[in-house]
């Protein structure tokens, strides 16, 4: 059972990837694209930065099980927000 939970909630961060890379080169019009994008893979680095740094501290606090647990959690919150509030482009 404890490997179906990490296989659930790897498919689920790895499924939102695209999302926004995709997203970001439509959302900005043509004379701010430039900066917005920047700006945009910023954030997206930054807090691939945040997840990594804080990945060991975390797993040593909640263990390996509930920190993908919340990995999954989160996950399903980013596919509300996407479903109910990303526009269709």
């Amino acid at each position: 059972m404890t490997s179906l939970k990490y296989v659930c909630s790897m498919a689920l961060k790895i499924s939102f990837g695209p999302i926004s890379w995709l997203m970001v080169s439509e959302i900005f019009p043509l004379r701010t694209r430039g900066k917005g994008i920047s700006l945009a893979v910023l954030t997206n680095f930054g807090s691939n930065a945040i997840v990594t740094f804080a990945f060991s501290p975390l797993k040593e606090l909640l263990g390996a099980e509930n920190l993908f647990l919340l990995f999954g959690v989160i996950a399903l919150l980013s596919l509300v927000f996407v479903v109910t509030s990303v526009p269709e482009t």
